[in-house]
């Protein structure tokens, strides 16, 4: 009997390991082709960076909807590129959205002096109508004095990546000619 529930045991933690670690080598497959696709687009380091500091910046705000257009417009707006701005939304997705929320909500609540309020695991239509000022307005707040650092952080971390990366490959041209 004992033994029978160790084996289990032991089955169960294999495949647990197996997922994890496949999972884990799908995720930094991702992250390697978007990073390669970013950086083969077409356009100067500037327009690059600058369309996915957009994309990045539009994440750290709350109108979920919203995230394809702005991050187009504000590109548009820096002459920045769209594809890139596109890319950059990747930022807020559903892993990071809870930190980000609570991030830019305790920033705004802190701004506008509006309470933090309990709020419940039941989220329906009601709330969102009824706690509209309590909820969304600091969130907009919070996202809007965040927004610039983020922007800032995003465009030299992605440029610095992009400017290297042409760099290597101009190098490597070179050297096949």
């Amino acid at each position: 009997m004992y033994k029978e529930v160790r084996i289990r045991w032991s089955f169960y933690i294999i495949n647990f390991n197996l997922y994890y670690r496949n999972l884990l080598s799908k995720v930094k497959r991702n992250i390697s082709y978007y990073k390669l696709r970013l950086a083969r687009l077409p356009d100067s380091n500037y327009a690059i960076s600058s369309g996915f500091a957009c994309g990045a910046t539009v994440s750290f705000t709350p109108l979920l909807g919203l995230h394809f257009v702005l991050a187009v417009i504000f590109a548009y707006l820096i002459r920045g590129n769209f594809i890139a701005a596109l890319i950059g939304t990747v930022v807020g997705n559903p892993i990071t959205f809870p930190f980000i929320w609570g991030l830019i909500y305790k920033i705004g609540s802190y701004f506008t002096n509006i309470n933090l309020q309990k709020i419940t695991h039941e989220i329906n239509f009601e709330m969102i109508l009824n706690q509209t000022y309590e909820i969304f307005f600091p969130m907009l707040v919070g996202g809007i004095i965040i927004a610039p650092l983020v922007w800032i952080i995003t465009y030299y971390v992605i440029y610095s990546f992009i400017a290297s990366f042409k760099k290597r490959r101009n190098k490597k041209n070179k050297r096949l000619l």
